[in-house]
């Protein structure tokens, strides 16, 4: 079949894009150096080869499209977002280079992730045991969960043992006017990782 790149516009959209149009229909808009480095031109015919390497720069750049969107709603680590490019239909070494162009811009840190995430927990109540095993499940490295988890504890000055006793206190008090042997003993112990 016969391909041919019959436009290469700028997208008005998307400051830094280039529209390519093959055989008269949009197909794509990828980054200016993506067409330059593809050495895409208009009214040239595509082999095979290049029309993959042009299909997969497009589905690239529909995947990083995604994942910017899903970090514009929340943070993530780099694994989870990996995953959920992939629940998302998206091939995982796509989903490995979009997730690669996030890290080289500065956008993707799993450090900056890890610390965001145990300080909105920590506020939450959350103790350290729970903050690890939730940063562990979206993928980020044991001991850099566990340092930072530290490190954030040691900058907040916050007690875990003193948040676990308050909401203990407060679980208590909306437990209200049950029957005791419905209310479940509280413990305290000392948290540590």
């Amino acid at each position: 079949m016969l391909r041919r790149i019959t436009s290469l516009e700028s997208d008005r959209r998307i400051p830094g894009n280039v529209i390519v149009e093959l055989n008269g229909r949009r197909f794509t808009s990828l980054p200016a150096e993506t067409v330059a480095s593809l050495g895409l031109e208009e009214r040239s015919d595509l082999d095979e080869a290049q029309f993959e390497r042009l299909e997969q720069a497009a589905d690239v750049e529909a995947a990083y499209t995604v994942a910017v969107r899903i970090l514009t709603a929340m943070p993530r680590a780099v694994q989870e977002l990996k995953r959920r490019l992939r629940q998302r239909g998206h091939k995982a070494s796509i989903a490995a280079e979009a997730v690669g162009r996030l890290e080289s811009a500065g956008l993707l840190d799993d450090e900056a992730f890890a610390e965001y995430f145990t300080r909105s927990r920590l506020t939450r109540g959350h103790g350290p045991p729970r903050i690890l095993t939730d940063l562990l499940s979206r993928g980020v490295d044991r001991s850099l969960a566990e340092r930072t988890i530290a490190s954030v504890i040691e900058a907040e000055e916050v007690d875990p043992n003193e948040k676990a006793r308050s909401l203990a206190e407060k679980r208590a008090t909306q437990l209200g006017d049950l029957p005791p042997d419905t209310k479940k003993p509280v413990s305290y112990t000392h948290l540590t990782l």
